[in-house]
Formats: structure tokens, C-alpha cells, sequence
């Protein structure tokens, strides 16, 4: 079967807000999805900010199906906002979910964003997504996910590096994956703890 790949933009702006401070980062949403992270009730980021809110030790569900405005006061109630790495890009295949089939074409600036929006720290949510911004730092064309396996290193989850940009020094921390699977040991108790640590500063 062959698919016709065509250009496309990321369908949704940067969710930032005035008290925003730290900010989450995804790779891309699939198509004809409404919001950020809503596409699946395997990926668990609301199920896991809204527990954090709510100072719950056990995760909650069924959060993906919240509105958009409530998801939106999840986020300010956290002081953190979303974003994802890729800009503009085509597909292999319109129906997949999966970075490998991305081929991307434009990179968003995330530390211009963090720069004009106050945001002192940069949360990856997946590892794609931080080996497409350390991609993007070499300021080259983007490439598939493929071709960057061995081009950046990165280390377990949890602080990375700080990026001095504009006189202002922006930490760069990988979070581990919010969706039900994980590697072992990442139980969704062990995400909430994780998260809680780094979006609250506990």
C-alpha cells in the first residue's frame, strides 16, 4: 500500500499562560485529535497532572476525555504549559501514531519560546522528542528519527543539561513516558512521583 505524504503544520499553538514556568515537551500529536495528549486513554499526562493537582498518591483515569478548558486549568494550576518538538512535517502513513513514520520539516525554537515566555525549565516527556531538540541545536536540516539514534547521548531519566540561551540558563529534564507501557520499573506510581518531583520542585 502506498501512502501520499503531504506537508503539514502542528495543529495546535503552544499551550503557555502568564504563570507558566516549565514546559512539557511532546513529539506530535496524531491526526484529527482536539488537544494536546487527548488521543488515547493509554497516555496517562492528565490521568498523572491531574492526580499531582489534586495531591493524590494513586493515579486517577479517564482524564484524557476532560475539555480543553479543563485540561488548560490543570496546566495553569501547575504553572506548566505543552509544546511538542515538530513543527511541520509529512506522514508515511495519515493514520499512524508512531514517530518513526515523521518525517519532519520544520523544528519549533523551543528555547525562543522559553526565552519570550519566561520558561526556566524544558520537560521531555518522551526520548524522542529530546533527541529531536538536541537535533535541532545543530541547526542542520531535520531528519527522521532514525538517523539521530547515534548522534546524541542521552542518560537515564531526570536532569539532562542547562543551556545557556540569551543570558538565561534553561534546564533540559527527561521525564519518563506518560503512557501505560514503560520500562520495567516504571510503574504509573513511580511516573506520578517523578512528574510530581520536577513540576512542583519537591
Amino acid at each position: 500500500m502506498v501512502f501520499l505524504c503531504i506537508a503539514m503544520t502542528h495543529p495546535f499553538p503552544p499551550q503557555i499562560s502568564k504563570a507558566t514556568r516549565k514546559l512539557l515537551i511532546g513529539t506530535l500529536p496524531p491526526e484529527n485529535v482536539k488537544f494536546y495528549f487527548s488521543n488515547s486513554s493509554n497516555t496517562r499526562l492528565w490521568d498523572i497532572l491531574r492526580s499531582i493537582r489534586e495531591s493524590r498518591e494513586q493515579i486517577c483515569s479517564g482524564s484524557n476525555t476532560l475539555s480543553d478548558m479543563q485540561k488548560i486549568e490543570i496546566l495553569d494550576s501547575l504553572k506548566v504549559g505543552i509544546s511538542d518538538i515538530i513543527y511541520g512535517y509529512e506522514r508515511d502513513d495519515i493514520t499512524s501514531t508512531k514517530d518513526e513514520d515523521i518525517e519532519p520539516r520544520e523544528y519549533r525554537d523551543l528555547l525562543q519560546l522559553a526565552a519570550d515566555n519566561n520558561i526556566n525549565e524544558l520537560l521531555f516527556v518522551y526520548q524522542s522528542a529530546y533527541k529531536w531538540f538536541l537535533h535541532s541545536l545543530e541547526k542542520t536540516e531535520p531528519v527522521r528519527l532514525k538517523r539521530i539514534k547515534t548522534r546524541c547521548i542521552i542518560g537515564p531519566i531526570g536532569p539532562q543539561k542547562e543551556i545557556e540561551f540569551r543570558g538565561k540558563r534553561i534546564k533540559c529534564t527527561l521525564l519518563p513516558s506518560p503512557l501505560n507501557r514503560g520500562r520495567e520499573g516504571e510503574t504509573l506510581e513511580f511516573k506520578i512521583a517523578f512528574y510530581r518531583k520536577y513540576i512542583l520542585g519537591e
